[in-house]
């Protein structure tokens, strides 16, 4: 089955994500600063493309054959997927508001904080590995 541009362009574009991620988060763990302004890009740009993905995918699952059909037997990994999705994406958007404040105290969130960097990174990581997981599954 070939694969849908969209859903290419969003894979492709979830690693430049995670690498853009991983960056600010140990830059700032790092105690270098916290890249404010390349962390609202890849907030605005994780919102408008793979959110987006997400939202477009689910409505078209909804409305189309697929929800009239018998259900995917993947769609319990599918569905956590998404929430896991959902979730880091809302912890990226608070940690780099709470990582802003910090850096305007002097302090670094990141660094202040070993347990919740290594775990959000960790679900980070979990998220973007279940989205490759659920592509290769569906498209390779």
């Amino acid at each position: 089955m070939n694969a849908p541009a969209f859903s290419t362009f969003s894979a492709i574009a979830e690693f430049f994500v995670t690498a853009g991620v991983f960056y600010i988060v140990l830059r700032s763990r790092a105690r270098k600063g916290f890249a404010w302004l390349f962390a609202a890009v890849l907030i605005i740009f994780e919102f408008s493309v793979n959110m987006m993905y997400m939202i477009f995918r689910m409505r078209e699952t909804s409305a189309g054959e697929e929800a009239a059909s018998t259900p995917h037997p993947l769609a319990p990994f599918m569905a956590a997927h998404g929430i896991l999705s959902l979730l880091v994406f809302l912890l990226l958007v608070v940690y780099s508001y709470l990582a802003f404040v910090a850096q305007k105290r002097n302090a670094h969130f990141f660094a202040d904080h070993p347990a919740i960097t290594w775990l959000f990174l960790g679900l980070w990581t979990l998220s973007v590995g279940s989205g490759w997981a659920l592509y290769a599954i569906n498209y390779l």
